[in-house]
């Protein structure tokens, strides 16, 4: 059994992580979030509340448990606010993900897989597919901190033997998630079964690379069962589509979208599709079709609406 510390378990992607995690039978799940946060697994798992940027908070799971594994997926800004206000994003974010790694060198733990961002740190691109040794030149601040998070992720591999896997994840959608700033597929669904209008910044010409996240979990799972460490991996489905194209598969469903379009904004990428032929050569991996898999978040969806 290996002890596995998940650091923002109870959001989007833990919350999926979590239930992947659990049917593998192999790990004990220990989950460090901000309180508050709701919890949908009860005694299943041991959950720890307190402030990520608070280091004797975040310390006391270290002191008091052997952790084998630590999955970072905290981040206190999006790509839409991190912009906002620049000594925030950095302050709880990079300098956070610093007091992590110095925690995890004092307490001997050598494994960390870190949440990085396939659709910011690279920046504009020329090519079709993004890989792995693409320059990246980020044009938000979000994709800068992710990138400086990396970097010293590495640093400390260097230092001190952390064993890491920077995972560049494309765009996640699915269920659980509940944000209203960011997740076109998972927005859109709602605004139409709510009868509101949906806001498109640009001309709906923007091309992303979108994962289910029940696929990102699987992904997780079986990257640190096959021991993958010391890698920098995009995790995407190599496929691209505009943001008309997913409006137009979810109007399918069938769904009336009030759609209203407004000026773009300067950090958004106008295009970028990963590359994951790496990701393909280190586990199985074939993504869920995307019209299936937007079914599927529909589904969940209106089921958690009614409840």
């Amino acid at each position: 059994m290996k002890n596995v510390l998940i650091l923002g378990g109870f959001g989007f992607i833990g919350t999926n992580l979590i239930e992947e995690l659990l049917k593998r039978d192999f790990y004990r799940i220990f989950v460090f979030e901000f309180k508050g946060v709701l919890n949908r697994f009860g005694e299943r798992i041991t959950v720890f509340y307190g402030d990520y940027n608070n280091t004797e908070d975040l310390e006391y799971v270290f002191k008091n448990y052997k952790i084998d594994i630590v999955f970072h997926l905290i981040s206190t800004t999006v790509p839409a606010t991190s912009n906002d206000n620049l000594e925030y994003d950095v302050e709880s974010n990079l300098v956070g993900s610093i007091r992590l790694l110095k925690i995890m060198v004092k307490h001997n733990v050598q494994k960390l897989v870190f949440l990085s961002s396939g659709g910011t740190v690279y920046g504009r691109v020329s090519v079709n597919e993004v890989d792995e040794h693409q320059h990246t030149n980020p044009i938000s601040a979000h994709g800068i901190t992710k990138l400086c998070i990396e970097k010293y992720i590495q640093l400390h591999h260097h230092l001190h033997g952390l064993n890491y896997i920077i995972l560049r994840v494309a765009n996640p959608f699915g269920p659980y998630h509940q944000s209203d700033k960011q997740g076109i597929i998972n927005v859109a669904i709602r605004r139409a079964l709510d009868h509101k209008r949906l806001e498109i910044w640009g001309d709906g010409s923007v091309v992303r690379d979108y994962i289910y996240v029940k696929d990102l979990a699987y992904i997780m799972s079986e990257i640190i069962a096959k021991n993958c460490w010391n890698n920098i991996i995009n995790v995407g489905t190599g496929k691209g589509y505009s943001i008309k194209q997913i409006l137009q598969l979810i109007s399918e469903i069938p769904l009336y979208l009030n759609i209203v379009y407004s000026p773009a904004h300067k950090y958004d990428v106008p295009y970028i599709v990963l590359n994951n032929k790496k990701l393909k050569s280190l586990i199985s991996y074939k993504p869920t079709d995307i019209k299936e898999a937007i079914k599927e978040t529909y589904n969940w969806i209106v089921e958690e609406m009614v409840q």
